[in-house]
């Protein structure tokens, strides 16, 4: 463990003990969330879809982890779609409970929204202000994490897991006393060998491109709906619940 100062912040940097297998003892099952919504405008005003997208599945003793369930949950509302989409994304982690929650989210911004934050969650964003990434570029011996803030609740810091990698931002509200296992679990799920989820998170990855693999099918039944000039949101719904019938949206 060292500290390094980072435009005027100490960071205090964490890395793993290269012989440790720190899951010996227990598996841990996940739960990874992530949402998108689409919109269209009806006679009864605007309309958002939203779809959740639910990757589960446990980190086994020996350190790598297996997906055991692709889940999909959609719902339609007379609403703005970035907030039905936040609200259903935390709804889906008490849904599957878990271990180890997963989000593509800033956990701190949505507490301040009055959102109740899981007590075992990692929130993960991908892009956060440029200076900071370069400084934080410099470290060296990946992988690592470094911690810019310790609350007694939640963690604020980054990681990076490959030289080739991304600098990601991070926020724990899990294992915020034993950090080298946290960083462990980011090494586990971002060392996939799929170029645009490496040094990420591959449960991730995959509820991210669940989620707007649907929503680019459901887009086409979006643009039909707008060439209707009196189209009501009972009949959207009616549509909506046909083609979820039918298959997703196939």
């Amino acid at each position: 463990m060292s500290s390094i100062n980072v435009n005027g912040d100490f960071i205090t940097i964490i890395r793993m003990n290269p012989g440790k297998n720190y899951f010996l003892d227990n598996e841990l099952s996940f739960s990874a969330i992530d949402g998108t919504y689409t919109e269209t405008f009806t006679v009864d005003g605007k309309i958002s879809h939203v779809i959740i997208g639910v990757i589960t599945g446990k980190i086994l003793t020996n350190g790598d982890f297996i997906v055991q369930d692709i889940i999909v949950n959609d719902e339609s509302c007379e609403c703005e779609g970035e907030s039905k989409m936040r609200e259903l994304e935390y709804l889906n982690a008490t849904k599957y409970p878990a271990n180890i929650i997963l989000l593509d989210r800033k956990l701190s911004y949505d507490r301040s929204l009055g959102i109740e934050i899981p007590k075992n969650a990692i929130g993960i964003v991908k892009d956060f202000d440029i200076p900071t990434r370069v400084s934080l570029n410099s470290i060296r011996e990946t992988p690592w994490l470094a911690i810019k803030e310790k609350l007694n609740d939640l963690i604020k810091g980054y990681f990076k897991l490959f030289d080739v990698s991304w600098v990601f931002y991070l926020e724990s509200s899990i294992f915020l006393d034993d950090l080298e296992k946290l960083l462990s679990i980011l090494y586990i799920f971002g060392k996939e060998p799929v170029p645009e989820a490496l040094g990420y998170n591959y449960p991730l990855f995959l509820a991210d491109k669940l989620v707007k693999y649907y929503r680019n099918k459901i887009s086409n039944s979006f643009k039909l709906l707008e060439l209707e000039d009196n189209i009501r949101y009972r009949e959207f719904r009616s549509l909506m619940e046909k083609l979820r019938n039918d298959g997703k949206y196939i």
